[in-house]
């Protein structure tokens, strides 16, 4: 009797993850990213907002 591996038998597809999945979830998280970027980079200029009137 041979051995199982589910390494070997099962691919990505077969837990439901499909090619349109996968490219969702990669462009959710970088657009996660830039967002969460572009709050930093708000709240910074807000934190040194008086610092660039007064030069």
């Amino acid at each position: 009797m041979d051995i199982f591996d589910p390494a070997i038998n099962y691919g990505p597809n077969d837990a439901g993850a499909s090619a349109l999945s996968i490219t969702l979830v990669v462009l959710g998280l970088l657009l996660g990213l830039v967002v969460l970027g572009r709050l930093y980079g708000f709240v910074a200029n807000l934190l040194n907002g008086d610092r660039k009137k007064i030069d």
